[in-house]
């Protein structure tokens, strides 16, 4: 019997097991599986099923790279080599970005002008004006969150954007809107008394994280629900005199932060322990190790890269100097260090998970802010069996993935 020959229901069950990167690499077969690979209704079927491809991006100097850490040497090698380039609708050209923001497999990139929504996986990206773009208005710089809306029939994908800013400011944030893919337009939004953001921030389940701290000094996260457009406060680690929360990243489906005690040299890693669901209006953390660098430092991002040998991926700061990216863990023999030269504290590099996957932008033609159809890449459909063009984009990018990432 061939795969042909199966129920459609059983095919469909079978390749939604299928880590992404590989099910491109068969996405020009036949217009069958072409077809299916676009359905939104298998697309999230198959992040339901298909075993989790953790992948970590890093932004630095305005290009993501996939760094490669291999933990069988002692100590670890790390490597920036390798890149993956976002190319401008209109000239191909490489663009700059300036942050970067994960969910679902997507990435939703700032530049200078534009917001692009960009699956790397399957080459395809959709670009968004807003009238703020990312410049600098009065001090204040515009930063942007993606999620989704849980609907009974499919998950519905927004866009959450905010004001960062600057000391003339007080570091508060405030003016959120929300961008609607099925509207193709923003509106305000409530939000909760004023507060500071003090981390990159991640999404769990659809909804947004942030770690912040109120006008009072009290450290905790902050989350959006994009279902309600809504803001709940939850609670951090249970307090320590002289602590700082830093990192908010993913783990599995929990989320984890780490927490430096102020003129220390040791580091802790926390993990949520409930159900992390839009019904959950409390944390509970769990410690799940302790890392010691031997000099005071302060974590700006990082993320557990080994559940079992209990490595974390981080870049760091000393005093007033930003010192490079490390691997770090429970075990001393796990320390690594390369250093960042020439980088600037205002600007220091990103580190944040990333799952391959096979999700689109919803379909439609609905009209952008400006009047005009939003700009999508990687439409077209294979004219025949084995499309070259199709099958060397899916074949160059899942190899880079599978090579780098092993």
């Amino acid at each position: 019997m061939m795969i042909s020959d199966l129920p459609a229901d059983l095919l469909d069950e079978i390749l939604s097991r299928v880590p992404a990167t590989s099910l491109i690499r068969l996405r020009s077969t036949c217009k069958q599986w072409y077809n299916l690979f676009k359905d939104q209704m298998f697309a999230e079927k198959h992040l339901r099923n298909v075993p989790k491809q953790l992948r970590v991006l890093t932004l630095k100097e305005n290009r993501l790279f996939l760094p490669s850490v291999d933990l069988n040497f002692v100590p670890p090698s790390i490597e920036f080599s390798d890149e993956l380039s976002l190319n401008n609708s209109n000239n191909s050209e490489e663009v700059h970005i300036d942050s970067a923001f994960h969910c679902d497999g997507l990435l939703l990139c700032t530049t200078r002008d534009e917001l692009v929504v960009w699956n790397p996986c399957l080459g395809e990206t959709m670009w968004i004006k807003h009238s703020e773009g990312s410049k600098r208005v009065k001090e204040r710089k515009p930063m942007y969150a993606l999620g989704y809306e849980n609907n009974q029939s499919c998950r519905s994908y927004k866009i959450l954007m905010f004001w960062d800013c600057d000391e003339l400011y007080d570091g508060q944030v405030d003016g959120f809107k929300v961008y609607d893919f099925n509207s193709n337009a923003w509106r305000v939004v409530n939000y909760p008394n004023c507060f500071i953001m003090n981390s990159h921030g991640v999404n769990l389940k659809g909804n947004g994280y942030w770690n912040a701290y109120d006008d009072n000094y009290v450290d905790y996260i902050l989350s959006f629900h994009f279902t309600g457009e809504r803001f709940i406060r939850l609670c951090l680690p249970p307090p320590s005199q002289g602590c700082m929360y830093t990192s908010l990243s993913v783990v599995r489906e929990e989320l984890s932060v780490l927490r430096c005690v102020k003129g220390s040299s040791k580091i802790e890693m926390w993990v949520t322990t409930n159900k992390m669901d839009t019904s959950a209006s409390e944390l509970s953390w769990s410690k799940s190790f302790t890392m010691n660098f031997g000099f005071p430092v302060l974590v700006y991002t990082g993320l557990l890269i080994d559940e079992d040998k209990k490595v974390v991926l981080c870049n760091t700061i000393v005093g007033d100097h930003l010192r490079g990216a490390c691997t770090i863990g429970e075990e001393d023999k796990y320390y690594s260090e390369i250093a960042f030269e020439g980088m600037s504290l205002s600007q220091p590099p990103h580190i944040f998970n990333y799952v391959p996957s096979l999700v689109r932008i919803q379909e439609g033609t609905e009209l952008d802010v400006f009047g005009k159809s939003p700009r999508r890449r990687g439409d077209d459909p294979p004219t025949r069996r084995g499309d070259t063009a199709m099958c060397d984009h899916d074949f160059q990018f899942s190899q880079e993935i599978d090579d780098m990432m092993s």
